[in-house]
C-alpha cells in the first residue's frame, strides 16, 4: 500500500466520491489487479534477475488517486507521465518501463507479449468485477445480482 501520507490521501479521496463510481473504479481496479498478477512475465525471478519484476495498479477518479497496488510489496507506483487523466474513471495496470520492449518488441527483438494475452482473456469478465463490487459497497444485493437485475432494470413503471 502507499506510505503514509499517500494512505491517508486515498482515503480522503475516496470519502469524497458517490458509491457507485466507487464501486466501478473498484470493479476495475480489482480486474487489473488479476491481470497484473496472473501475467506470465518472461524476465521473472525464475530466469533470472531482470529488470522486469513487479508491476502495480493504479486506479484514478477524475484527477484523485482512489487506488495503488504492487506486486513486489513496495510502496511506490508512479503515474505514468504519458497517462492523462479525465473527469471519469481511470486505471492504469502494468510493468516498469523495460517491459514495454518485451511486450512490443524491438527492430532486434520480436515481440513477447504478456501483459496483453491476459488482458484479453479476462476483459469480457469486466462486469462481473464490476457487479461484485456494487454488491461489497452495499449498492444492490446478492440476491438481486443473481437473478440479473443489478441496477433495478427489470422495475417496470405503470
Amino acid at each position: 500500500m502507499a506510505g503514509a501520507s499517500g494512505a491517508r490521501r486515498i482515503v480522503l479521496n475516496r470519502a469524497f466520491f458517490d458509491a457507485l463510481t466507487l464501486a466501478t473504479a473498484d470493479g476495475l481496479f480489482e480486474l487489473s489487479k488479476e491481470i497484473v498478477d496472473g501475467a506470465n512475465v518472461p524476465d521473472a525471478t525464475p530466469l533470472g534477475q531482470g529488470l522486469v519484476e513487479g508491476g502495480g495498479v493504479l486506479a484514478y477518479v477524475g484527477k484523485k488517486r482512489v487506488g495503488i497496488y504492487t506486486t513486489n510489496g513496495g510502496t511506490s507506483v508512479k503515474k505514468p507521465r504519458a497517462a492523462k487523466l479525465s473527469a471519469g474513471i481511470t486505471v492504469i495496470g502494468g510493468f516498469g518501463f523495460p517491459s514495454r520492449f518485451l511486450e512490443e518488441g524491438t527492430v532486434n527483438m520480436p515481440a513477447q507479449p504478456f501483459v496483453t494475452p491476459k488482458l484479453m482473456a479476462r476483459l469480457p469478465d469486466a462486469g462481473d468485477f464490476i457487479k461484485a463490487a456494487n454488491i461489497r459497497h452495499g449498492i444492490t444485493s446478492a440476491r438481486r445480482a443473481a437473478k440479473g437485475d443489478v441496477f433495478g432494470a427489470s422495475r417496470s413503471k405503470p
